[in-house]
């Protein structure tokens, strides 16, 4: 069947990131119009695909396919096997349905997604596979609001925060988005250059690496829609050759990671060669003191201080960290006039003992705890 000249789409992401995944859209050629929780935008097959290549703040791109009211599960199955599945899904591929419903008679959401699965079964003929381990699969997500059921297809069949390069994460992974957030939150361009003193895997700095070097966010995926019966090859090919949203570095980027963790750097090191950008990172093994680019002449003249610092759970740990801080406030200061800071804080009170004039951009949770970017100007 031919493919649909016009997509209703929603680009989710981590609530407080919406305004920055609304200006990535934007920059895409789209008409964002933010939501909770996400940007929704309408285009073609070929905006889709841009979207799940170059967005770097989202974690998903859905298809809305249907919307209907509905009451009861019988109404359900009877409704979703006259949907067009055919000409959404690829028989051969796996299909992890999930459910959501708010104030709806039906609320059962395991008895949704089995009435959803008998009805792909008797569209196909047969029951639909359920996705080994991690096997790629359709994502079909149907979501009850108010009585409406909305079906949307997801674009990917990986969630798109996940770039594909990290192998190891060591002890506490930054998610890839909330990294790029950090970076546009500290307003970080091509020709920035960039310092994250304690960079763990490596993820800001990878993430800054491939903004400098002008790389889409979903280079390493495979290609959008590909596990579903809409993907174009001539348009994926299209947008695969297109020009950049962002022009390139106009001169080697400058990147530079350190942490006193020796298996933390190599990780790092390992991460930068799968993502294709270990050539653009400076990694330095050591204390964050002894950093070169905090000694008089060191740094570049214009820069980005962009990093996600030890924090502490336990009670004391704070305490403890309290000088490390300091250090890092004394630190900053000192960097030439043109840098400026981007902080992910986990206790926001923690982060402002560095003395840096810092505002907050955004905040939302990662692993279960609230963040805040703060970022500022150096003093």
């Amino acid at each position: 069947m031919p493919t649909p000249l016009r997509l209703e789409s929603f680009a989710a992401c981590l609530p407080g990131l919406e305004p920055l995944l609304a200006d990535e859209l934007r920059a895409l050629g789209a008409v964002p119009r933010p939501l909770r929780g996400g940007v929704a935008f309408d285009g073609d097959v070929e905006l889709a695909m841009r979207a799940c290549l170059w967005l770097g703040t989202a974690s998903h791109v859905l298809l809305r396919t249907a919307s209907f009211p509905c009451r009861a599960l019988g109404e359900l199955e009877r409704k979703a096997r006259d949907l067009p599945w055919r000409a959404w899904l690829r028989a051969e591929v796996a299909i992890d349905v999930r459910a959501t419903a708010h104030a709806s008679r039906i609320y059962h959401t395991g008895a949704i997604a089995e009435r959803i699965g008998n009805a792909l079964g008797a569209v196909f003929g047969r029951p639909p596979r359920t996705p080994r381990d991690d096997e790629p699969a359709a994502g079909v997500h149907v979501r009850f609001q108010r009585d409406v059921c909305t079906i949307s297809l997801d674009a990917t069949a990986t969630p798109l925060h996940r770039r594909g390069f990290r192998l190891d994460g060591r002890k506490a992974p930054l998610r890839e988005d909330l990294a790029h957030a950090l970076l546009r939150a500290g307003a970080f361009t091509p020709d920035d250059a960039l310092l994250d003193p304690f960079c763990g895997s490596g993820t800001i700095a990878i993430e800054a690496a491939a903004m400098a070097l002008g790389l889409a966010p979903g280079r390493l995926r495979p290609p959008a829609l590909e596990h579903l019966a809409l993907f174009d090859p001539d348009a994926w090919q299209r947008v695969r050759s297109a020009p950049a949203p962002i022009a390139a570095a106009a001169t080697a980027p400058r990147i530079a990671a350190g942490d006193r963790d020796a298996g933390a750097i190599e990780a790092a090191r390992q991460n930068a060669e799968r993502a294709g950008v270990a050539g653009a990172i400076e990694f330095t093994l050591g204390a964050f003191t002894a950093h070169p680019w905090w000694q008089e002449g060191g740094a570049p003249p214009r820069g980005l201080l962009a990093t996600n610092p030890p924090f502490g759970r336990r009670v004391g740990q704070v305490d403890r960290l309290l000088p490390l801080y300091q250090s890092l406030g004394h630190r900053a200061a000192a960097l030439p006039d043109g840098w400026r800071t981007a902080v992910l804080a986990h206790d926001v009170r923690l982060a402002r003992r560095t003395g840096l004039p810092l505002r907050a951009a955004w905040t939302t949770r990662h692993g279960g705890l609230a963040v805040t970017a703060l970022v500022g100007e150096r003093a």
